[in-house]
């Protein structure tokens, strides 16, 4: 059987959220690089959250990083050369920049981007109700050629781009409550989990960032109160953060951290 059915359809579909769930649907039926390759000059937006902040990120990265993952298991370098690449840009400053950027238009030119936006909002992105002003405002920056991007190569051992790794050390850098439990790879600190009211699993978006919030959603899930509780005593959210430290330690190394610390 043709597992491509279950994906191909998606990965061409109009709306770039059913692409990016094409993405998802081709990772789970091990599909061939050829039906994502030319998701890697997607530059239509959807819009994600990450650390509590709305950010608008192209079809485009979500294929490089299902390539990168593929490819990072298979252990045979990135056989696909340079490829284009750019930060995800938050919702409020697309906003901003893209009313400033109309705003300076005469009325004749305004009207022209804003038709062209409008017809790329319907053939490439159909966003939901919630992100339509978010991918409007986005794409009024890409028709105005208002969009930086970087040409960059992907390590051959890591498979990541320079901007990869400088996204992920700078996912990290404010302070977390304590007592909370740090996780660490090779390059750094991955994540933390820490009590909000409830546990917070707080990782970046590296490869190993991502294998622990997995983890850790699976121990959630087999233990549903145990991480939906309410606070309890500061020696039992020790204890807590000792018990998942020790599920962790074959993922990677896991660190407690006390106001002694």
């Amino acid at each position: 059987m043709d597992l491509s059915v279950f994906y191909a359809g998606l990965l061409a579909a109009p709306s770039a959220a059913e692409r990016v769930w094409g993405v998802d649907r081709w990772t789970e039926y091990f599909g061939d690089d050829a039906h994502l390759l030319p998701l890697l000059d997607d530059d239509a937006p959807v819009v994600r959250s990450h650390g509590g902040r709305r950010l608008l990120v192209e079809v485009r990265a979500v294929a490089l990083v299902a390539l990168q993952d593929r490819h990072r298991g298979a252990r045979h370098g990135w056989p696909y050369g340079p490829v284009v690449v750019r930060r995800a840009m938050p919702v409020d400053d697309a906003t901003a920049q893209a009313r400033a950027a109309l705003d300076a238009l005469d009325p004749a030119e305004r009207d022209g981007v804003t038709d062209r936006v409008a017809a790329t909002l319907a053939e490439r992105v159909g966003p939901p109700p919630d992100d339509v002003d978010a991918c409007r405002a986005y794409c009024t920056l890409l028709a105005l050629d208002l969009v930086p991007y970087e040409v960059q190569e992907v390590d051959p051992t890591t498979l990541l781009t320079p901007l990869q790794v400088a996204v992920h050390r700078s996912q990290l850098v404010s302070p977390r409550p304590v007592p909370h439990l740090r996780f660490d790879g090779p390059g750094g600190t991955v994540g933390y989990l820490y009590r909000d009211g409830t546990w917070v699993h707080d990782l970046d978006e590296s490869p190993l960032g991502r294998d622990v919030a997995r983890f850790l959603e699976r121990l959630a899930a087999a233990q549903p109160r145990r991480w939906t509780a309410a606070a309890a005593a500061a020696e039992d959210d020790l204890d807590h953060l000792r018990h998942v430290a020790d599920a962790l330690a074959r993922v990677c190394p896991c660190t407690v951290v006390t106001d002694d610390a």
